[in-house]
């Protein structure tokens, strides 16, 4: 009997015992549990996360891929309208840029040449601008000359052949189709805004 009694003492100290050792066993993997699904959804939420980072990585790189394109084609298009300008702007700018160093209008000059106002302007612009510099260059070359020279004045026979040996200019042809036409009446503004 008291084998029966301390069975029966040492099964009501062990049954508490072993009872509070299941049910943590149970809250443990309660909590394994719970953590696992935390960790999925922190891992859910991290792949959208990353997912719209590089979408929006992919937009931006095609973004900047329209836009260099946009901008090469730019860059093309100003090089082709720089680049060429065609001999005959070219020689208009240059009849410009000679009629307003003789000292024409630039609204007669714009309307002789067909050439926009503002460009014929900005040409006389740059013109003085360069006048400025060469005064300058012109007069050092002079000093310089005049230091080194042995026979101050040239001979009038020089002097004819380096005048005969000019070539003829645009300008002196369109002075000269100018005056022409001023001598014998024709109306240029008429002609204004017309080219070939």
């Amino acid at each position: 009997m008291i084998e029966t009694i301390l069975l029966a003492g040492a099964l009501i100290f062990l049954l508490p015992v072993w009872w509070a050792v299941r049910k943590r066993r149970v809250a443990s993997q309660d909590q394994k549990g719970e953590s696992l699904r935390r960790l999925e959804e922190v891992i859910k939420s991290s792949q959208l996360t990353n997912d719209g980072f590089f979408r929006s990585l992919d937009l931006i790189q095609k973004n900047l891929e329209s836009l260099l394109a946009r901008a090469e084609s730019a860059e093309q298009r100003m090089r082709h309208l720089m680049l060429q300008p065609g001999s005959e702007k070219r020689e208009q700018y240059t009849a410009a840029a000679l009629l307003l160093r003789e000292g024409q209008e630039p609204n007669r000059v714009a309307s002789m040449l067909n050439l926009p106002l503002p460009q014929v302007e900005i040409v006389g612009e740059l013109q003085r601008m360069a006048g400025k510099d060469n005064k300058l260059t012109v007069r050092k070359k002079r000093n310089e000359e005049s230091t080194g020279r042995d026979n101050p004045m040239p001979t009038k026979v020089a002097a004819r052949r380096e005048k005969s040996s000019q070539p003829i200019l645009l300008v002196d042809v369109i002075k000269k189709a100018a005056n022409d036409s001023s001598v014998h009446g024709f109306d240029n503004g008429s002609y204004a805004g017309t080219g070939a």
